[in-house]
């Protein structure tokens, strides 16, 4: 059924309330009195009351109203700025490996270099072209998640394998600057579970990309422990902090933990909203503590389903 219109809905209203007040106080003022000169004087009254009181109930609706359009207003004005700081910063992720792709490339295929020089070159192109798909790939993923096309496959796993594998893959990537360390909170035998491997790993990642990305030196902690039921994920860091002005909208899509005007970081503002999509899908939730300047910690939790031997 089609929603009548604000102006229809009021105007109906107001006729309405004018036709059954005219018609019912007018009934109850001839059971008060039947003299015509006390009938006019309380007409008078009742059209006064009955102009003061829709007056008033009108001034309700409509501040209610223009306060719904003022924040509806203000956060598509934010969207649009948001949408315009996200066009500027992912035109500045994809250019930057797109050229160092060509550059290197034209370099390779221009100038006789050593074998070491080439191998060198290739492993810039190789980062650069990974770079690129790690953009493409967040903008996907949102992208899915926006449009509800996400879909969770359960699958059997062991959880501590798949820590060791993070492990193994983050390890590599973390700055030499940073002691990584992790921590099972499950026997192997405790740690068979059932949910979606893929989306997990992908999760754990994300956060850990981040705390390397905001942490210049100091150290990085992945950790999970068993509790009423939950696994509680812990990713801890001695980064930058979020300062207290973007703690509140640190889940927002193209939303970052810094200032936008600050090129030391890269990142599209995804990453984060990435997370707390795919959590809510394993019918889980995300939170943080943080201290700017010394830290954060981000933790989530999912169902703990353990799976039959």
């Amino acid at each position: 059924m089609k929603k009548i219109k604000f102006e229809y809905r009021i105007t109906i209203l107001y006729l309405l309330i004018g036709g059954f007040w005219i018609i019912f106080s007018d009934k109850f003022l001839l059971t008060i009195t039947g003299d015509r000169e006390l009938l006019t004087e309380l007409q008078t009254y009742k059209g006064w009351f009955y102009v003061a009181t829709t007056s008033f109930l009108l001034f309700l609706l409509l501040k209610s109203h223009l306060k719904k359009l003022r924040k509806a207003e203000s956060e598509a004005k934010k969207s649009n700025e948001l949408k315009t700081a996200f066009l500027q910063n992912i035109s500045h992720e994809i250019r930057t490996p797109m050229n160092s792709i060509i550059g290197f490339s034209d370099v390779l295929n221009s100038q006789k270099l050593s074998e070491k020089q080439i191998k060198q070159f290739l492993a810039i192109i190789r980062n650069s072209s990974n770079q690129l798909l790690y953009v493409v790939d967040e903008l996907l993923e949102i992208s899915m998640l926006e449009t509800k096309n996400v879909k969770v496959h359960h699958d059997t796993f062991l959880l501590n394998k798949l820590i060791d594998e993070v492990d193994e893959a983050f390890s590599s990537m973390v700055k030499n600057e940073i002691k990584f360390k992790v921590e099972k909170g499950l026997s192997d035998n405790e740690s068979h579970v059932v949910t979606d491997s893929g989306k997990l790993r992908l999760i754990i990642m994300n956060l850990l990309h981040n705390a390397n990305k905001y942490t210049a030196s100091g150290s990085i902690k992945l950790s999970y422990i068993l509790k009423d039921e939950m696994l509680i994920f812990t990713v801890e860091d001695t980064g930058i902090g979020i300062e207290a002005d973007k703690q509140e909208y640190i889940f927002t899509r193209f939303q970052k933990a810094h200032d936008e005007k600050n090129d030391t970081y890269d990142g599209v503002g995804l990453g984060l909203a990435i997370c707390k999509g795919n959590i809510n899908l394993l019918n889980g939730d995300i939170g943080f503590s943080t201290v700017p300047g010394k830290g954060s910690v981000f933790y989530f939790r999912i169902p703990y389903v353990r799976a039959t031997q």
